[in-house]
């Protein structure tokens, strides 16, 4: 602590060498689930995204829809976003790189589907197109609520009492 580096931290900086990031990834996983508020609005933003997506969509709708389900649509989708979505991603990464990330609208499709199959169909599908535009609307739909309200993470963790002009 003489070197004058910073105390408090919720997360680490990244680790130089590749043995420390599994530490790293529990510390970051640690420090976002205690974070109530943020789980709240990601799970609001992904219910958000689905009934977007079924609404702007053609050919999906709600089968049987009451009030209360809202919520659990976000949270199972919000659920399958934070821990399913990243082991996809990371099983497609090459060929995420190679078709300049349309692999993300597959996979956005697939946990679309999965999001129906796990409710017991209340999202009813009518054709192939309507799940994989589904996934476009909600990737994109995602993304701006996300980037709106703020539930990206930073690209770089900036220490707290950091001044900007360091």
């Amino acid at each position: 602590m003489a070197d004058g580096a910073p105390t408090g931290q919720a997360v680490s900086p990244l680790p130089v060498n590749h043995h420390g990031i599994g530490a790293w990834a529990v510390l970051r996983l640690r420090a976002e689930l205690g974070n109530w508020r943020l789980l709240l609005v990601r799970t609001l933003t992904a219910g958000v995204t689905v009934v977007a997506a079924v609404f702007l969509v053609p050919g999906l709708s709600f089968q049987h829809w009451r009030h209360g389900e809202f919520v659990l649509v976000g949270l199972v989708f919000g659920l399958l976003i934070a821990l399913v979505k990243p082991m996809l991603q990371f099983l497609a990464l090459r060929y995420l790189v190679v078709s300049y990330g349309l692999v993300l609208v597959l996979i956005n499709a697939g946990l679309l589907w999965l999001l129906s199959v796990l409710l017991g169909n209340l999202i009813h599908a009518r054709s192939l197109l309507a799940v994989l535009l589904g996934g476009l609307i909600v990737g994109v739909v995602g993304l701006l609520l996300d980037t709106i309200v703020g539930a990206t993470p930073p690209v770089l963790d900036r220490p707290p009492g950091a001044e900007e002009g360091q």
